[in-house]
């Protein structure tokens, strides 16, 4: 993957067209594959099956599902629930996959208003993640819930060292954009959407742990480094 991602030149450079050869490549196949047959990620997907399954939802969305390994297991566990997949880069196989199941579908971006929302893994793959987690939110229905899994940390190439920061400071900033931090489901958080919302507060917090996160990753710890940083900045940061 590393190396499709160097071949595209989106080492230099992170232009539209670059992006969509590389979200575009067979490389994501193969690892569509492989996630259905790693242990590890299906315990976690299981996971977020079971949270989804407790939630009994309407209509969910799968924001970035790539392969749509998850939409489908969620599909087949929820058959009362609508269930679409938002993913600009859909591979065949992955379309052809889902025909078997009728409240399952690919769509090309989001429409109306969802009960529960999904991204896992999508966010540190943005240049923005802030910007797109509020125009995706901003389809979900009050007191929806928004099951957020990320791996700010690098990886893989395409985990943008921009959005690094974030893994001492996501769960403020989304409460900041009226996403309420609740229970951890596998490696991922549960948010509410509430009243209250504000863009300008979640940037003004997105300055501070850009500014923070040198410091915080200089901490001379390892294990557990990220959630003391997480503690201290939900602690020592404050917003008038």
């Amino acid at each position: 993957m590393d190396e499709v991602w160097i071949e595209l030149g989106c080492d230099k450079t992170l232009n539209e067209s670059n992006l969509s050869a590389f979200y575009s490549h067979p490389i994501w196949l193969l690892n569509g594959l492989f996630i259905e047959q790693d242990q590890a990620s299906f315990s976690n997907r299981e996971c977020f099956v079971n949270y989804a399954v407790n939630q009994a939802p309407v209509r969910v969305a799968d924001i970035g599902g790539g392969f749509g390994t998850l939409t489908r297991m969620i599909g087949t566990a929820c058959p009362q629930a609508q269930i679409e997949i938002i993913e600009p880069h859909p591979h065949p196989e992955a379309i052809h996959r889902t025909e078997t199941l009728a409240n399952v579908k690919y769509c090309p971006q989001l429409s109306g208003n969802y009960d529960l929302l999904i991204a896992t893994d999508v966010f540190e793959h943005v240049a923005d993640p802030i910007a797109l987690v509020e125009a995706t939110a901003s389809h979900l229905k009050l007191g929806g819930k928004y099951l957020i899994a990320n791996c700010f940390y690098p990886v893989i190439l395409c985990h943008l060292p921009q959005t690094f920061h974030f893994r001492y400071s996501w769960n403020e900033v989304l409460a900041a954009l009226g996403l309420k931090p609740g229970k951890q489901i596998a490696y991922g958080y549960e948010f509410t959407k509430e009243l209250g919302g504000s863009i300008e507060r979640a940037r003004l917090l997105e300055q501070r742990s850009q500014s923070m996160f040198r410091w915080f990753d200089s901490l001379p710890i390892n294990r557990g480094k990220t959630r003391i940083g997480s503690f201290l900045f939900s602690t020592f940061v404050r917003l008038p």
